[in-house]
């Protein structure tokens, strides 16, 4: 087994990945990056979400000084906690909030470009060729070092011993298997995108720090809420944010229909939920624009849409208040005129607001050595402010990269045995090899992507979560049963699968366990807001004896939480 050695292993290739990495380097680590596919290369694996964004603009959400008229601290730590609807972790907010200037400093300093110093807005235009190049300018900061960076690395598991993370083990595109000791492991994996049919996020985005954290013995938190849009689905994707539209536009289905109204509760009219869409971008039920969202997707799911699954959004008769020639140009330039064509439109996968536990420093409180940071983390609860994913993976990248550099210092120097690493890879990789059955991963994927976007996204209820656990169950037996091994790239497709398998499970029983509606997660089934009965946090660990166990914990039981009703920033995300 080809054998690595480091200080800092840093698993993943977008911003959060790049900025641990620097941190790690700075503070005096010998520093690795493990990267799946090619590293800093937009839209392929590897990549990252940070650099494979689909919107005419992106935002790190700025924080003025104290008594500044924008964003200051302590009204945007308070928006942060109201968007969380309690979910939120109080003391990572304010770390953010205290930090992301340094952030941003930091980029500038590396040579990112913003539109301004009151707005770290990067609007998407041709020249930037689909990303916002924080990613490039790290990685090109970083090829000034003497990190290792290794391509092509599918890490499947962390090595644990003595309660400390020792490094992970993996195989390359080959098949071929390699084990990277080291004193701290940084994940920063991104999410689970490609667990769905329709998802923001590039290629190899398998939930693979969700997972092998999991399995290791760290806890993973808050996995029922997950941030959804409305994007086009043909000719390209491109996110459709209708902030402050003056002007009521028409959804219709394939047999043009508007459809809207018969979606409505009583007592609420189509420029009404149109209106309410207009504060906010991502799917929630804080509000009644959730019944916006359930009517698009709702419409597809019930054979009124377009082939390319969508709906119809006709915006001729209106213009989007915020940057609206930015957001025109962006269309334009994607094939799309906003005056003539129709938008065929349906609701995406964007990023999990939940993720691996971690302290201030970054680092899991049941793992010493293993560090999270990005997507990969959990902090932001129920909801989060836009801006705060990308400003996020640069605070707690850099606490990360620091803390781990220190961590590593006091490893042990004794070596894993290598039974450990035969039953964490060696044989797992035999079993799948002698299935010999006939369902390739690809199958497999393709069937997953596509069940689980009916099943969990937008709106939920009791029977469609039992059903998403079925196919799951299904999936796993057929891995076992029927797995064909065909090329050995069939074998990382395997193991990926394997993770996404593990990560739907902790979405679908933390949202049979959450009876109620809250942010991001809509029970239709449970429609209301509980805070007398769930006012707490969902953890997912798992046993050797019991698999998969959930519990109830309120991170905020100390501080408490107080609905204030309203976040003061219009629009929020």
């Amino acid at each position: 087994m080809k054998t690595y050695e480091t200080d800092v292993l840093v698993v993943g290739g977008g911003g959060a990945a790049t900025a641990s990495t620097i941190a790690a380097h700075d503070a005096g680590a010998r520093t690795m990056m493990a990267v799946k596919g090619r590293f800093g290369v937009p839209g392929v694996r590897g990549a990252g979400a940070t650099s494979n964004p689909k919107a005419d603009f992106w935002t790190i959400r700025t924080v003025g000084p104290k008594g500044g008229l924008f964003n200051p601290p302590d009204l945007t730590y308070q928006d942060m906690l109201q968007a969380g609807l309690g979910m939120a972790d109080p003391a990572l907010c304010r770390i953010f909030v205290d930090e992301v200037s340094a952030a941003i400093k930091r980029l500038r300093g590396m040579g990112m470009r913003f539109q301004s110093k009151m707005l770290a807005t990067m609007p998407a235009t041709k020249e930037s060729k689909g990303t916002n190049n924080i990613v490039q300018i790290q990685k090109a900061v970083i090829e000034g070092t003497n990190t290792q960076v290794i391509e092509h690395a599918n890490l499947s598991d962390l090595l644990v011993e003595g309660g400390r993370c020792r490094g992970a083990v993996g195989i390359d595109d080959e098949g071929e298997p390699f084990v990277v000791h080291a004193g701290a492991v940084i994940l920063a994996t991104g999410g689970v995108g490609q667990l769905f049919e329709y998802s923001f996020n590039p290629p190899g985005n398998t939930g693979d720090g969700y997972a092998m954290a999991l399995r290791a013995g760290a806890a993973i938190f808050n996995m029922e809420f997950m941030q959804q849009g409305l994007a086009t689905t043909w000719p390209t994707q491109c996110m459709v944010m209708l902030y402050e539209m003056e002007d009521p536009y028409r959804l219709v289905n394939r047999h043009g229909k508007a459809f809207l109204a018969d979606w409505l509760p009583p007592g609420m009219d189509v420029l009404e939920a149109s209106k309410l869409k207009a504060f906010h971008w991502p799917v929630s039920c804080r509000d009644g624009a959730i019944h916006l969202d359930r009517a698009i997707h709702g419409e597809v799911l019930a054979g009124r849409g377009t082939e390319n699954d969508a709906v119809f959004l006709d915006l001729a008769g209106t213009q989007r208040g915020f940057q609206p020639e930015v957001f025109d140009h962006y269309m334009r330039d994607n094939g799309i005129d906003l005056g003539t064509d129709l938008l065929q439109v349906q609701l995406h996968h964007h990023t999990s607001n939940g993720g691996i536990r971690i302290d201030t420093d970054a680092q899991s409180p049941y793992l010493r050595g293993l560090f999270a940071c990005g997507e990969t983390a959990g902090w932001q609860g129920a909801d989060r402010l836009g801006g705060t994913m990308l400003g996020g993976s640069q605070v707690f990248g850099w606490r990360a990269g620091t803390k781990a550099a220190e961590v590593a210092k006091d490893r042990p120097q004794t070596q894993l045995r290598r039974d450990e690493l035969d039953r964490l890879l060696g044989e797992r990789l035999a079993r799948m090899r002698e299935v010999g059955g006939k369902t390739r991963p690809s199958e497999l994927h393709r069937e997953l992507r596509r069940k689980m976007w009916e099943y969990l996204l937008v709106e939920k209820d009791e029977t469609q979560l039992r059903a998403a656990q079925e196919v799951i169950d299904q999936q796993r037996a057929r891995i076992r049963e029927d797995l064909c091994i065909a090329e050995p790239f069939d074998l990382v497709l395997a193991m990926e699968q394997r993770n996404m398998l593990d990560v739907a499970e902790v979405i679908t029983q933390a949202g049979l366990m959450r009876t109620e509606s809250r942010g991001s997660h809509y029970r239709s089934d449970y429609p209301e807001r509980d805070d007398a009965n769930w006012l707490s946090n969902i953890f997912a660990t798992r046993d050797d004896q019991q698999g998969l166990v959930l519990r109830k914990e309120w991170i905020n039981e100390e501080a408490g939480w107080e609905d204030q009703g309203r976040i003061r920033i219009m629009p929020w995300g």
